[in-house]
C-alpha cells in the first residue's frame, strides 16, 4: 500500500450507494454497493451508509480518519443534507452529522458532479487545466466546474446544474423538476425515451409500441438503425446547444465527459459545439465511472488536511 492515510468514500445515487476505504494515492479497498431505490426514510439510508462502511473496515482491516460523501442533489451544504431531490422518495437525507457521529471522524460532502469534478482533477491526469468541467450524462445530466483548483460550489452547494439550462423552444419536453426544454429532458437517461416518443409522433415514423430505453436507442442508432440514427442527431443537436452554453458559462479549457451514456456514446451524441469562444478540449474520463467516489474521499482528506475537520 503506498498511502498513508485513508478515508472511506461515499457514493450516493438514487437507486444504489457505493463505499470503500480509499487510500490518498487513489487505492480502492472493500469496495461494497447497495441499492437504496426504495427506502423512503432519510435516517435510513445514513443508518445504511454506515453499515456499509463498518463493514468495509472489517473486510480489510483499515482504519480511516474522515468520511467524503458524494451525493445527488439538491444539497444544503450547512445542514450536510440533501433536500427535495427529484429521484429519491426521501425528502430529506442527513449525511454528515449521522455519519460522523456514528463513527467518530468528521464528514465532507459534494454534490455527485462536483466529486467527480475534483476526482478527475486529482486522478485524472487533468491537474494542469486552468477551468475544468466535469459533465455527466446518466439518469440526469449535471457538471461541476473547477477553476484554478477550487470547486464552485454556489451559496447552497448546488451551482453549476446545467442539465437545467434551456436547449428547446419547439418539442416542449417536460423536465423532471417541472420546468419545460431544459437539456436533461432530452439527452439523459430518463429523458430520451420520452423525447423520442414525442419525436416519433411528430415525424409520422413507427417503430410499433416496443418502449426503447436510451441505451436500446443508442445501441439501434450505432448499429445502422435510419429511424434511430436520424433522432440521435436531433438529440446531438440538442447537445451542442447545452455544451454551446456550458462554454460561455465556464470558458474551460478542458471538459471530462463521464455517465453510461458518455462513456459509451460519446461519438454519436457530441458533435460541434463551437462558437465565438474558444472550443475546449473535449474527453471521456478513464476512471470508469469512480470519479465521484475518489474525488469525494480526496475533498475530504484535503479538508482535514487544512484543519477543517
Amino acid at each position: 500500500m503506498d498511502s498513508t492515510r485513508f478515508c472511506c468514500a461515499v457514493d450516493l445515487g438514487a437507486t444504489n450507494v457505493r463505499c470503500a476505504i480509499m487510500g490518498e494515492n487513489g487505492e480502492i479497498f472493500g469496495y461494497q454497493r447497495e441499492e437504496i431505490a426504495n427506502i423512503s426514510k432519510g435516517s435510513e439510508i445514513s443508518a445504511k451508509i454506515v453499515d456499509m462502511i463498518e463493514s468495509a473496515v472489517e473486510k480489510t482491516g483499515l482504519s480511516f480518519e474522515c468520511v467524503g460523501i458524494s451525493t445527488a442533489g439538491p444539497v444544503d451544504l450547512k445542514s450536510g443534507s440533501v433536500v427535495n431531490s427529484p429521484n429519491m422518495k426521501a425528502d430529506e437525507i442527513f449525511l454528515t452529522s449521522p455519519i460522523s457521529s456514528a463513527l467518530g471522524v468528521p464528514a465532507f460532502m459534494l454534490t455527485d458532479c462536483k466529486a467527480g469534478a475534483y476526482g478527475e482533477y486529482v486522478f485524472g491526469r487533468h491537474s494542469g487545466a486552468d477551468t475544468l468541467v466535469y459533465l455527466t450524462m446518466s439518469t440526469g445530466i449535471g457538471a461541476g466546474v473547477l477553476s484554478k483548483g477550487e470547486i464552485l460550489l454556489g451559496a447552497d452547494g448546488n451551482a453549476c446544474e446545467v442539465g437545467h439550462f434551456t436547449v428547446d423552444t419547439v418539442y416542449n419536453m417536460q423536465c423532471g423538476c417541472g420546468c419545460v426544454g431544459h437539456w436533461e429532458a432530452y439527452s439523459s437517461g430518463s429523458g430520451m425515451p420520452n423525447f423520442f416518443a414525442e419525436w416519433l409522433k411528430r415525424s409520422g415514423a413507427d417503430l410499433g409500441d416496443a418502449p426503447l430505453s436510451s441505451g436500446q436507442i443508442l445501441f439501434a442508432a450505432r448499429n445502422g438503425d435510419a429511424i434511430c440514427s436520424e433522432f440521435v442527431s436531433e438529440v446531438s443537436k440538442m447537445n451542442s446547444r447545452g455544451l454551446f452554453s456550458v462554454v460561455c458559462a465556464y470558458n474551460p479549457d478542458v471538459i471530462v465527459l463521464d455517465g453510461p451514456l458518455a462513456r459509451e456514446y460519446a461519438d454519436l451524441l457530441i458533435g460541434d459545439f463551437g462558437g465565438y469562444l474558444r472550443c475546449p478540449q473535449v474527453c471521456v474520463t478513464e476512471l470508469e465511472g469512480n470519479a465521484p467516489l475518489m474525488g469525494a474521499g480526496a475533498y475530504a482528506l484535503r479538508n482535514l488536511k487544512d484543519g477543517k475537520g
